[in-house]
């Protein structure tokens, strides 16, 4: 992968493909009025902001590692409030940084009192993101097996970043009061032949960033899983349900080999 390709995936450049813009349909219907919202800043879940997940709701709040292109906009249009907050109340917008918004975002930020900054170990603690009721964690996936095991780190055992935030932000969401987890992927790589859910997670990867026992919603355009304290069998066919057509009856066989033993 090019660098320049990279750094557009990385940041969420250019205009969203129409699966960023499917998926943002369905991370809409799973945002309240009032949610506290973390935004991932790579590819799709960077899309998110510019694909409408927001349309239509009120008084959100933003707290978050990282900004996303269009995220601080939501505070110059009162879509992001802040009146809600448990934690800052009143403030729309609190980060651990500013990486992933536009230069003009970034100077409408300059000391605006809406938008506060703080240190990553406070910003990310799970302990912070535990007081804040209805926190919810956007994060990005790279592929997902059928057990619910989420892998936001590598593919086909190549290392493709690190897990920034997301570990503790999901953690974190879960130990809210309201508050949800959702990982957000295309259903496909590399133009539709390879499927992002699998079976089991590929030998030689980095590691499983989210254990099944955390794992709560996984997103793809084909709709929503949900997957937290679900039985193995539940987990594999919800996320059966969100793979592309395509791959669906290869995944069921696999499904049978696994957790249906004869």
């Amino acid at each position: 992968m090019s660098i320049l390709k990279y750094a557009a995936n990385v940041l969420a450049l250019g205009d969203p493909p129409d699966e960023a813009k499917t998926i943002a349909g369905y991370v809409r219907d799973l945002v309240k009025d009032g949610d506290c919202i973390q935004i991932g800043i790579a590819t799709p879940s960077g899309w998110l902001v510019r694909s409408g997940f927001s349309e239509g709701k009120h008084d959100l709040g933003v707290h978050t590692e990282m900004g996303c292109k269009g995220l601080l906009n939501l505070v110059k249009e009162g879509v992001v409030t802040g009146r809600r907050k448990t934690l800052h109340t009143g403030i729309p917008f609190v980060a651990g940084t500013l990486t992933g918004c536009g230069p003009e975002e970034i100077e409408y930020a300059n000391m605006n009192p809406q938008v506060h900054l703080y240190d990553e170990s406070y910003v990310t603690s799970i302990l912070t993101i535990a007081r804040e009721d209805n926190f919810v964690s956007i994060n990005n996936a790279l592929s997902v097996d059928l057990s619910g095991q989420i892998n936001a780190e590598s593919l086909y055992g190549h290392i493709f970043n690190g897990s920034a935030g997301a570990l503790k932000t999901a953690v974190g969401a879960l130990h809210s009061r309201n508050g949800r987890s959702i990982f957000v992927m295309p259903s496909t790589a590399e133009g539709g032949f390879i499927s992002r859910i699998m079976p089991t997670t590929e030998p030689g990867t980095g590691g499983v960033t989210i254990g099944r026992q955390i794992a709560d919603m996984v997103v793809t355009e084909y709709g929503v899983a949900r997957v937290h304290n679900k039985s193995f069998r539940e987990r594999a066919e919800e996320l059966i349900a969100i793979a592309h057509p395509d791959f669906r009856a290869e995944l069921r066989k696999e499904a049978q080999k696994l957790f249906y033993p004869a």
